[in-house]
């Protein structure tokens, strides 16, 4: 049975009147994680408790329908499951699925992980919509947990030379991932004010984080980590090194944009290669690919013999569903 899929800011299942992560208000959305690019103040959102938990009141939607991984629900006639993203805390991949077919929508996506031998598991599909924000050839990450040991190196020197360091990342899931990856290194961590609510949202979902205080001008030998926006709360630290912690640290010119002394290349996304595996692992016939380098992957898979088409140039698709 074939059923229609709209792009208009974001992707609809028309005829199960079902969004997901559209950039507007909708009716009924769902909503794969907490960042604020991914959530609006839906009439009804699907989404899982940790998300409900980290969004800001102004993002929450109007009523929620909070669902457990891993576990199918009805949605009309169709059948719904969440996977784990590996993205943030509470970042879920959607499996749809109706009339024996399948759509996986996976939201923002990380396939791996600082112990090398774990991996997000990927659900079988006929048709993928998936991630593309590092979608071109030229983003190749190192593994994780080699890229957490550089970085652990990189502020133990600073430290020992008597200097601040000050690892610039996202305030909302990366700011506390990455704390969390440190945490067997021993660091304490001061962080800019931005950061503060987010990381008192993951403890009281549940997350131990390390110890940490909201930063002030009495750093000591802590890390301080602060959004690539919010220099101007560490210029009152007395000596300090900065480094960008992001994928985007494999484009030689985007240190500098941020004013940054050294970047790590240290991702909650997918990098490229990855998203190739992703699409071998879904097994699809069909993919879609949005948010990011859309066309370049939608091009790269093509060429590697699969029907990809980057899903925001297409007004209206009709899916095998």
């Amino acid at each position: 049975m074939t059923r229609n899929v709209t792009w208009d800011r974001g992707i609809c299942l028309f005829e199960h009147n079902l969004w997901l992560d559209p950039g507007v208000v909708k009716e009924r959305a769902f909503v794969s994680h907490a960042h604020t690019d991914h959530a609006r103040r839906h009439q009804t959102a699907l989404l899982t408790e940790a998300t409900l938990g980290l969004l800001p009141e102004a993002r929450r939607p109007r009523s929620s329908r909070v669902l457990a991984v891993g576990v199918p629900v009805t949605l009309g006639e169709a059948t719904v499951t969440l996977h784990d993203a590996g993205h943030m805390l509470g970042a879920a991949q959607i499996l749809f699925e109706h009339a024996g077919e399948r759509l996986l929508y996976t939201g923002d996506l990380k396939l791996r992980h600082e112990d090398a031998a774990a991996r997000t598991a990927i659900p079988a599909a006929e048709v993928l919509v998936v991630e593309s924000t590092y979608g071109r050839p030229q983003f190749r990450f190192p593994e994780p947990g080699a890229v957490v040991e550089a970085i652990a190196a990189w502020c133990r020197r600073a430290l020992a030379d008597g200097v601040v360091p000050v690892l610039l990342a996202h305030a909302v899931g990366k700011t506390q991932e990455l704390m969390l990856a440190l945490a067997p290194y021993g660091f304490h961590f001061a962080l800019e004010e931005r950061c503060v609510p987010h990381a008192t949202a993951y403890e009281r979902l549940g997350v131990t984080l390390p110890e940490w205080i909201p930063l002030d001008d009495a750093v000591g030998d802590r890390v301080v980590v602060a959004p690539p926006a919010g220099k101007d709360a560490i210029r009152r630290i007395y000596r300090y090194r900065t480094a960008l912690v992001s994928g985007w640290a494999e484009d030689p010119g985007f240190r500098r944009v941020f004013g940054a002394d050294h970047a790590f290349p240290y991702s909650d996304h997918c990098d490229f290669q990855d998203l190739l595996e992703v699409v071998e692992l879904t097994g699809a016939d069909q993919v879609y690919t949005v948010h990011g380098f859309t066309t370049d992957l939608a091009a790269q898979l093509r060429r590697r013999g699969v029907r990809a088409y980057a899903l925001e140039q297409t007004e209206q698709l009709t899916l095998a569903l």
